[in-house]
């Protein structure tokens, strides 16, 4: 009976050991979990991100080539009689100075270069049907398939008319370009646009003059 006794408290005083520790050590967590963070609640369904999650920064943007800067009317003006007289000095008709320099902005062929292949093709013509044995017609001696397919409407009246000298001035603009004169590849460009290196010689000469 004496030991039965003795059990029972030493089984009563370990008992009542354990209940303390435990008690201790849940409300050191209690209180640990008191100060925590946010981010140690979340969940595995929802993980914080990481810098490698975040979008990526959008890329500048681009400002294409052979695209207009935006000049005022005062600043236009300025480069216009600047053309004009440029084209005076080296003996060319000051007149389409701001055509070419329009034509420029549109489509990134240089102003000397439009200058120089209007000056050979038909002595800077205005509205002209003029046409020549091989069949080449108006201000920048076209021919009508190549025309037809590098149109553009230079003066805006809805119509692409290789006769018209605004008309074909632009669309010289762009077919220059397309073969190298916006990246200044102007003998490519010129030999793309009439087969002869003897053309080829004779416009360089002249856009040189116009300081090119």
């Amino acid at each position: 009976m004496t030991v039965n006794l003795k059990t029972t408290i030493l089984y009563s005083t370990l008992l009542a050991v354990t209940l303390n520790v435990v008690q201790f050590f849940d409300g050191l967590v209690h209180h640990a979990n008191t100060f925590a963070p946010p981010w140690a609640y979340a969940s595995a369904a929802t993980p914080v991100p990481t810098p490698s999650d975040a979008p990526p920064p959008p890329l500048p943007l681009l400002q294409p080539a052979g695209t207009a800067s935006v000049t005022s009317p005062t600043e236009q003006s300025a480069d216009t009689t600047a053309v004009a007289a440029r084209l005076s000095d080296a003996g060319l008709n000051p007149n389409f100075a701001a055509l070419y320099l329009a034509t420029q902005h549109a489509t990134g062929t240089p102003w000397q270069l439009l200058a120089a292949v209007h000056k050979v093709e038909t002595n800077q013509s205005g509205n002209t049907t003029r046409t020549s044995s091989a069949g080449a017609e108006g201000p920048m001696q076209f021919m009508p398939g190549t025309f037809n397919r590098y149109a553009i409407d230079g003066d805006g009246n809805g119509a692409r008319d290789i006769t018209n000298v605004t008309d074909a001035v632009y669309t010289a603009g762009r077919y220059l370009a397309t073969g190298g004169a916006a990246h200044g590849q102007y003998s490519a460009a010129l030999y793309n646009y009439n087969h002869s290196w003897s053309y080829v010689s004779t416009v360089t000469g002249i856009y040189s003059r116009l300081g090119l």
